[in-house]
């Protein structure tokens, strides 16, 4: 395998996980403000975190099956 497709591959797993942190981080900020608990602001950035991985995971599935 080419080291440069590999390092790209990283870079963008690695997007998809910090766009997946930004996200968790807006959903426990919304639901904070809107005077929920702190389990539930919990609850809910895990929430986004799991769910924005997964469909960015599946679509970068797609992506690399299709440029490979």
């Amino acid at each position: 395998m080419n080291t440069t497709y590999t390092a790209l591959l990283m870079m963008v797993i690695s997007l998809a996980v910090i766009v997946s942190i930004l996200a968790a981080g807006a959903a426990f900020a919304v639901t904070r403000w809107g005077g929920e608990s702190m389990s539930r602001c919990v609850a809910a950035s895990g929430k986004t975190f799991g769910a924005t991985l997964t469909v960015l995971a599946a679509v970068l599935t797609v992506v690399i099956t299709a440029v490979k």
